[in-house]
């Protein structure tokens, strides 16, 4: 492998370190926001998940080559990013983040964490990995197995982070029929209180 492409490749996981970064950072926000403790748990789960795949590409990428890509360029090139770099903008403005909220944010956090799973599902089938592999093999003696499951353990956490977001979006939506309930009844306090049997009999 040329010099040119140990640059490229080394700048590509330098970009997704940066993703997982800013996926952390994301998680974190709305963690901190949200109103459920175990929701809250959850989505820090993910944020810690995150943010140790962020340090594991990071040295793999330092191990290639030095990476020149930044935040800004890598956004250029990655719509995920760029996808989550808005998205921290917009929960930035907001205070406290409902069940309601949470239902309307969950299908796209699916669809991110999908879109990056098999971003490292494509890059494992690729011949990139043994290239990848063959330049740290020559620096650390560490041969493409050991690498590869390093890809294999975050697909496998990104799969698993599409499972506690459909727990959280089973939790949400309990949570919301919950206070739409109470807000009918709210609404009609008749509804608050059940028929006494006596008055049920008597018709």
């Amino acid at each position: 492998m040329n010099k040119k492409q140990s640059n490229n490749i080394a700048d590509y996981l330098n970009c997704q370190s940066i993703l997982e970064s800013q996926t952390s950072l994301l998680y974190g926000v709305l963690s901190d926001k949200v109103e459920i403790p175990l929701i809250k748990t959850l989505l820090k789960e993910i944020d810690l998940d995150s943010k140790k795949h962020a340090l594991l590409l990071k040295g793999v990428s330092e191990s290639i080559n030095q990476p020149k890509s930044n935040q800004k360029e890598c956004t250029k090139n990655n719509q995920t990013l760029e996808t989550i770099n808005k998205l921290l903008k917009k929960i930035d403005e907001i205070e406290r983040i409902f069940s309601k909220d949470l239902l309307k944010l969950n299908e796209l956090l699916i669809t991110l964490e999908s879109e990056m799973s098999e971003e490292y599902y494509i890059l494992v089938q690729m011949k990139t990995l043994e290239r990848m592999t063959s330049i740290i093999n020559e620096e650390y003696s560490v041969d493409l197995t050991k690498v590869k499951s390093i890809f294999l353990k975050i697909i496998k956490d990104e799969e698993r982070h599409i499972e506690i977001l459909e727990t959280i979006k089973q939790m949400a939506t309990k949570k919301e029929q919950t206070n739409n309930s109470a807000f009918v009844k709210f609404q009609n306090p008749d509804a608050w209180f059940k028929p006494k049997l006596s008055s049920v009999i008597e018709q």
